[in-house]
């Protein structure tokens, strides 16, 4: 028995090695696959000892190695839309299937066929405080530059509302009555203009009516304002703005009894005889097409009444009322002439009235430095001409303008333009340190 089985443990360390050798077998396979995980784990160069395999140096950067090292790819799951909160890959909505149903609220009427959606810019509407705020500013512009088109435009631009139409029309109408009447004119033209561009031709009428019934307001600041509604509303219907049957139909609404002033004085101006045609020139001839003749004129008579007399102030109110500033050289050169042309021995008398006169337009600030040069200097170039009505004007315009010196009234500048090949005489007043004085 015992024999046997020594040859049964013979055999079988024959075919698998003696009990120390498994024994140390077993021990080099686990000290190979400690010293593997270790080398992926520890930072440096890491070096396998074993007895079977040589010396190995690993590569720094295959610790940090995220690859699968199964064999696999391991791409992401659906191509990257899977996992949890994913609508899909980007992308997908361009090959998703239109919507029929109207009430889901992924449904498109243009993917279905139907009408294209347009977009506009949304224009709010302006309550009454922004219309003065912000068209205020543009009608006084206007009122002062005569620019009708480039004020149309510009109002047009804003959402007024039907509602607030009749509120432009007051600040319009307004602004005008508290200046001359070449703003009125301006904004006769104005309202003419507006028709059917900023105000609807249906709602002309009750911008008016909104306008009437703010008379007794208006008058607070403007007394008689009635009188000159009236004239804007005869005028609209001579410009065929609204219709002559309209002051039929104000009977139905209730207006004050300055209202029906404004009215009445209307209709008055409208059955007078060739009333169309005077109403077109209502505000009389100080409209935008008025002759350089009449302006002449005008200051020539205003001349002739201060000659008469000495009042000054009433040569100041006239010449705001003209309201024609770029044009008050004319009224320095007319001055001069009608010095010049006095007797001779009336001549220093009457420049030195013309003197004073300036003087005061000067300090009131009504006639503007450049404005006396350019008088002056149209005198001396109209000289050759006015020789043959006033034979020594020459001389005379030369002791006029030495009196102007003399007084400090023009400056040494000004008479060396006016007189650039000529001396000048010299003044025991120049540089004396008296009180300053108005220079031209």
């Amino acid at each position: 028995m015992i024999a046997v089985e020594d040859d049964v443990f013979a055999q079988n360390e024959a075919q698998f090695g003696t009990f120390d050798m498994a024994k140390e077998t077993t021990k080099t396979k686990r000290q190979r696959r400690r010293t593997n995980s270790r080398s992926h784990s520890s930072d440096g160069d890491d070096t396998i000892m074993s007895e079977e395999f040589p010396k190995l140096k690993l590569d720094c950067s295959f610790k940090r190695d995220r690859r699968s090292r199964t064999g696999t790819r391991g791409l992401p799951k659906k191509g990257g839309a899977g996992g949890k909160g994913t609508w899909g890959v980007a992308g997908d909505e361009l090959n998703a299937t239109a919507v029929k149903d109207e009430s889901d609220p992924n449904f498109d009427a243009v993917e279905m066929g139907g009408s294209s959606i347009k977009l506009g810019t949304y224009i709010p509407e302006l309550d009454k405080d922004e219309i003065e705020k912000y068209l205020k500013p543009l009608l006084i512009e206007y009122y002062e530059n005569s620019e009708l088109d480039e004020c149309i435009s510009a109002i047009s631009k804003f959402n007024v509302g039907p509602s607030n139409i009749g509120d432009v029309l007051t600040l319009a109408v307004s602004i005008a009555l508290e200046r001359n009447p070449v703003t009125r004119e301006l904004c006769s033209r104005l309202i003419a203009d507006m028709y059917g561009r900023v105000i609807p031709p249906h709602l002309m009428e009750d911008a008016f009516v909104v306008l009437l019934k703010q008379i007794p307001d208006l008058e607070l600041d403007n007394p008689g304002a009635h009188d000159d509604i009236g004239k804007f509303l005869a005028r609209a219907i001579a410009d065929d703005c609204l219709p002559p049957a309209f002051l039929k139909r104000l009977a139905s609404h209730d207006l004050e009894k300055k209202s029906q002033k404004a009215v009445i004085a209307a209709s008055t101006l409208l059955t007078m005889k060739f009333g169309m045609s005077k109403i077109s020139n209502i505000w009389g001839i100080e409209g935008l097409d008025t002759p350089i003749k009449y302006y002449s004129n005008k200051m020539w008579f205003i001349l002739k009444e201060y000659l008469k007399s000495n009042e000054t102030e009433e040569v100041k109110i006239a010449l705001r009322e003209l309201s024609i500033p770029h044009f008050h050289h004319e009224f320095v050169y007319e001055s001069i002439v009608i010095a010049m042309e006095q007797r001779h021995s009336e001549f220093k008398t009457y420049a030195q009235r013309i003197i004073d006169l300036l003087q005061f337009l000067g300090k009131a600030s009504i006639i503007t430095p450049n404005q006396f040069e350019s008088g002056f200097k149209r005198v001396g170039d109209d000289l050759a001409d006015l020789s043959l009505d006033i034979p020594n004007a020459t001389a005379l315009f030369n002791d006029f303008c030495d009196m102007c010196l003399s007084q400090a009234f023009m400056s040494v500048q000004t008479y060396e333009k006016i007189f650039p090949n000529r001396g000048r005489k010299r003044f025991v007043s120049e540089g004396d340190g008296g009180k300053v004085k108005t220079t031209i």
